[in-house]
């Protein structure tokens, strides 16, 4: 069964994590029904409303009965209430939001036929394991597929990465992680500890040096090529091997890349510049809108360098991205009108106050 209370607790406190910058809202797993979102979790009603609006449009419950209105109480019970009821009332759709930055931002609305043919496809390609724990959010496509379908087909727990010792990972656990948590809980191992146990990883390129030492440290990982716009397209064990097309997708011929789904009929650009290895097989090249993966989030250089000169103390500025072992960093060289030292501490303030951290260059060079 999909629709537990559990499952929808989950996917709440996700979206609140979201707004509060704190992974699952910063509570463990096992959460009270009568945690109050203002009492117990600190939402203002600017946030509450901020959190009813992305559960609405996540769950289409303004297209319901009126008594799925969420904002008539604060209780977390009385959330999942409302969610729960709207889903027994049709359950037809979810819209979830690509992972960009910017503003570019977009909802994006699947059919739980598509999302439920999906995970089928995974639960035989992946072997079904003990338990699965989680690293992502359960309210985006990739978490939403891996971290609430897949355990409800295999009936098995769910768990979060708080919830585990590191002698609770076996062989027969599944990790859901991004190359941005799988570094984590990498780096916070102890040197020489072995999970010995099966991983995912999607949103973002796994870089090589990262999936070697996570295979050195006994992880099976099978890497996902996907998007929030066409959900999960093609999966690799290898880090130097092509991406092999989910059985229910053909690649057609010509320009743009383009993927139909053999059960839907639905068809989708891809996101990427891919090289056709062969029928089900494809490289992947690089992104079409030159955005840039910073931790899972798409960024623009041509809009963070906009920003930056928009700052009255630059001159001229350039962004750029390079990669570092697989993994992509942004630069920036920022010539200022005036250089000494209150005009660059003044111009570093103007970029943390108008950028978002994965739109902060990492390397800055002021002159």
């Amino acid at each position: 069964m999909i629709w537990t209370p559990d499952n929808v607790k989950r996917i709440v406190l996700d979206m609140a994590g979201r707004i509060r910058q704190q992974p699952h809202a910063g509570l463990p797993s096992t959460v009270s029904p009568s945690l109050d979102l203002y009492y117990d979790l600190g939402m203002d009603s600017l946030q509450r409303m901020e959190l009813a609006a992305c559960l609405n449009e996540f769950f289409g419950l303004l297209d319901g009965s009126s008594e799925n209105y969420l904002l008539a109480g604060t209780t977390l019970e009385h959330w999942v209430n409302c969610i729960l009821r709207a889903r027994q009332q049709s359950d037809d759709w979810l819209t979830f939001r690509t992972s960009g930055s910017t503003g570019v931002a977009k909802p994006v609305r699947h059919s739980m036929v598509s999302l439920l043919a999906e995970a089928q496809f995974l639960s035989q390609l992946l072997p079904r394991p003990r338990q699965v724990v989680s690293l992502v959010a359960a309210n985006h496509i990739y978490g939403f597929i891996y971290t609430i379908l897949l355990p409800a087909i295999w009936a098995c727990p769910l768990r979060l990465l708080a919830d585990v010792k590191p002698s609770d990972i076996d062989s027969e656990t599944l990790l859901i992680g991004t190359p941005f948590t799988w570094e984590f809980l990498h780096r916070s191992l102890t040197a020489g500890t072995r999970l010995g146990c099966r991983g995912v990883t999607s949103t973002a390129p796994m870089p090589p040096g990262l999936f070697a030492r996570l295979t050195e440290s006994g992880v099976g990982l099978t890497e996902i090529y996907g998007s929030s716009d066409t959900g999960g397209l093609a999966w690799r064990c290898q880090p130097d091997a092509p991406f092999t097309l989910f059985s229910f997708l053909n690649l057609l011929p010509g320009d743009p890349p383009t993927v139909i789904r053999t059960d839907t009929g639905e068809s989708f650009l891809l996101p990427d510049r891919v090289d056709r290895v062969s029928l089900r097989e494809i490289r992947v090249l690089g992104r079409l809108d030159n955005a840039v993966q910073i931790a899972g989030v798409n960024v623009y250089p041509a809009h963070i360098r906009q920003v930056i000169e928009g700052c009255p103390l630059v001159a001229e500025c350039d962004v750029y991205a390079k990669a570092d072992a697989g993994v992509s960093q942004l630069y920036g060289a920022i010539r200022l009108r005036t250089l000494n030292d209150p005009n660059r501490e003044a111009c570093l303030r103007w970029i943390r106050e108008h950028l978002t951290a994965p739109e902060t260059p990492k390397h800055l060079y002021l002159y």
